[in-house]
């Protein structure tokens, strides 16, 4: 029980990170990794942010794994931490699997709640760089 939270954990704070360090182009940022994890294997990650007036209002991480196995233990972990949330903080967060990807979905008010984010902390320019300083290759 204590692997899977620690795993639900790592994810959410993967995912949150994700979400706050994308922004740019017109209305839409994209934010791409490969990342080599021990417990998760080998993964690809892309973000995409979605913007109205500088403003982060959408975010879509997808997370493709090697194997099905991994994506079917990390859609578990994440049920499992919403099942789990006596607060409303996972309000708002949508995850899927199909197949070998995990797709989480949240609007700017779950992903303020979660991270405990500021409004001015959540435009384009500040999450743009928050994601490349995170090693992320944003366009």
């Amino acid at each position: 029980m204590k692997n899977i939270l620690k795993s639900m954990s790592l994810v959410l704070v993967i995912c949150l990170i994700l979400v706050s360090l994308t922004g740019c182009g017109s209305n839409k940022l994209v934010a791409t990794k490969t990342t080599e994890d021990d417990m998760m294997g080998n993964y690809k990650e892309k973000i995409i942010m979605k913007f109205k007036n500088d403003k982060v209002t959408n975010i879509e991480m997808n997370m493709e794994f090697d194997k099905e196995e991994t994506a079917s233990s990390m859609y578990a972990i994440f049920n499992l931490g919403t099942s789990l949330s006596e607060e409303a903080t996972l309000e708002g967060i949508e995850v899927k699997q199909d197949g070998k990807k995990l797709v989480v979905k949240m609007d700017a008010n779950a992903y303020s709640k979660l991270k405990n984010v500021a409004d001015e902390n959540m435009t384009k320019d500040a999450l743009k760089a928050a994601l490349a300083e995170d090693g992320y290759t944003v366009k």
